[in-house]
C-alpha cells in the first residue's frame, strides 16, 4: 500500500495532535500517531512500510515488549491476554490501519504499492 495526502482546507496541531478541516466539509481530530502518520506524508506517494519505519523510530515497535506499554500488565485492554486484540499486531499492519483510517476521513489518497503489487 501506498499513500500520499489529500488537499484540506486548514489545520491547526497542538501537543502533537491535530484537528483537520477536509474538503469534504468534515472537522476531524486526530490521535498523537494519526497525526504523525498524516505529518509525513506530502503530494508524492510514500510506501506504507517506509512509513511504519519511520513511526517505529517515533513510537517505538509494537512487536517489542521493551517499546510497548501493552505488556506491562496483562490486563490492559489490546494487551497480550486480549482475546480482542488483533493478530497481526505488526507495524506495517497497524500504519496500513491508520492510513486506512485516514483515507476514511477525506485525509490521505490510498493505492497499491506497484512495488508489491
Amino acid at each position: 500500500m501506498r499513500a500520499r495526502r489529500l488537499e484540506i482546507v486548514d489545520e491547526y496541531v497542538e501537543d502533537g495532535r491535530a484537528a483537520v478541516y477536509t474538503t469534504a466539509g468534515m472537522v476531524v481530530l486526530l490521535s498523537e500517531l494519526a497525526t504523525s502518520a498524516w505529518g509525513l506524508l506530502g503530494d508524492d506517494w510514500v510506501a506504507s512500510a517506509q512509513l511504519a519505519e519511520r513511526l517505529v523510530d517515533e513510537f517505538g515497535d509494537p512487536d517489542d515488549p521493551e517499546d510497548s506499554d501493552d505488556s506491562a500488565d496483562p490486563g490492559d485492554a489490546d494487551g497480550p491476554d486480549d482475546p480482542h486484540a488483533p493478530d497481526d499486531r505488526s507495524a506495517d499492519r497497524l500504519t496500513e490501519d491508520v492510513l486506512r483510517s485516514l483515507a476514511e476521513m477525506s485525509l490521505v489518497e490510498l493505492a497499491e504499492d506497484p512495488a508489491t503489487a
